[in-house]
């Protein structure tokens, strides 16, 4: 039996739900899964976690509240739980520096392997000086790991930028029997609504959306699936005719993006934003920023449109809110896009598939 370490320190929002995905179904395939966590102000409660996971996947918390002590208490866990692991595969680039010191000299880098799930060296509200640093970071830690890596064009940057020796692609995306059964229909008797789905941050562009909020109003209802801080709200979204939601259950999630006849996500980096992925999987047309991960999400000009700026985003919204009959042919497109490229079905095999051929130690998963 495979025994699998996950390491985060990441342990909310789309980290949280990859993480519950990997190890429940490495754990159906028959592999020994523990999750190791610190958890995030967004963590749900133990309880709540317990209730997500698989019940053959093992928790473990470790908190101390400091984040500076948690990041060591995480260090020493690391060491602690690796001697009985065959593999070690950490999500988030904190966690992913972190295991990858704790685990120097203690585990071959054929044992190790590394998702960022969004490089940090990407990340536009750092200092280029800092962008550059955490890129060199990068490229001397890839050297004790495998870089596993969710999207195409996230492979391309690290192969670009990093240079790792090992580099692999794992498909992330949804159950394929949660992909909608039947296209969306327009109702000419009920007003548009454009949504976005996230927490209102910078990587999420709020202002972007805002700005399609003021100029498309009068055409749709805006609505921010998520939240933020209350003053990030006020920043970014302003008085724009936006109604933000805040935090809602997996449940209300899945009602919300129904209730959506335009996904508008205009964030400035992602990984593989599986909100985005859930929204083609319910048949909803996309207008998605040219990022890594959204790109990869939306078949460009059939499932949505992909596109640079905001006034471009702006523009391929109101044509998808002009006209109701585009929107049905690629909620349609959506659907057979989802079922062809953004299902999670394989990821326990594949993954343990992954982790036999790199190290040799783990059992071939179960056909």
């Amino acid at each position: 039996m495979t025994r699998v370490l996950h390491v985060t320190e990441a342990m909310g929002s789309g980290v949280l739900s990859l993480v519950d995905s990997i190890s429940r179904r490495q754990t159906e395939a028959g592999a020994e899964t523990v999750v190791l966590f610190v958890p995030r102000p967004e963590t749900p409660t133990d309880d709540a976690l317990r209730a997500r996971f698989h019940p053959g996947v093992r928790l473990t918390r470790v908190s101390t509240g400091s984040r500076r002590r948690d990041l060591l208490a995480l260090y020493r866990a690391v060491r602690r739980e690796a001697r009985e692991a065959d593999v070690v595969h950490v999500h988030s680039s904190i966690a992913g520096a972190v295991a990858r010191a704790a685990l120097r000299r203690r585990a071959s880098p054929d044992r190790v392997f590394y998702s960022p799930h969004g490089f940090a060296f990407l990340r536009l509200d750092l200092p280029r000086i800092a962008r550059l640093g955490i890129r060199v970071i990068e490229t001397v830690l890839a050297r004790r790991s495998t870089l596993v890596l969710t999207s195409p064009s996230e492979l391309a940057i690290a192969e670009a930028a990093l240079r790792p020796p090992r580099v692999r692609l794992l498909q992330t995306g949804v159950a394929s029997d949660r992909i909608a059964v039947s296209p969306r229909r327009a109702d000419p008797d009920r007003r548009p609504v454009v949504g976005m789905i996230g927490r209102v941050t910078h990587q999420k562009a709020p202002w972007r959306f805002a700005a399609a909020a003021e100029e498309l109003h009068g055409r749709a209802d805006f609505v921010w699936i998520g939240g933020g801080s209350p003053a990030d709200e006020a920043r970014w979204l302003g008085s724009a005719p936006v109604r933000v939601t805040g935090w809602v259950s997996p449940d209300e999630l899945v009602s919300l993006i129904d209730a959506m006849d335009v996904l508008l996500f205009p964030s400035l980096w992602e990984g593989m934003s599986l909100s985005l992925i859930q929204a083609q999987a319910q048949g909803i047309p996309a207008v998605v920023s040219d990022v890594v991960g959204n790109r990869d999400s939306v078949d460009d000009g059939v499932s949505g449109f992909v596109r640079s700026t905001t006034a471009e985003l702006i523009a391929a919204t109101e044509r998808l809110l002009d006209d109701p009959p585009l929107r049905e042919r690629m909620s349609s497109a959506a659907l057979e896009w989802a079922h062809r490229a953004l299902t999670d079905d394989r990821i326990g095999t594949d993954s343990l598939a992954l982790y036999a051929g790199t190290t040799g130690l783990a059992s071939a998963p179960k056909s």
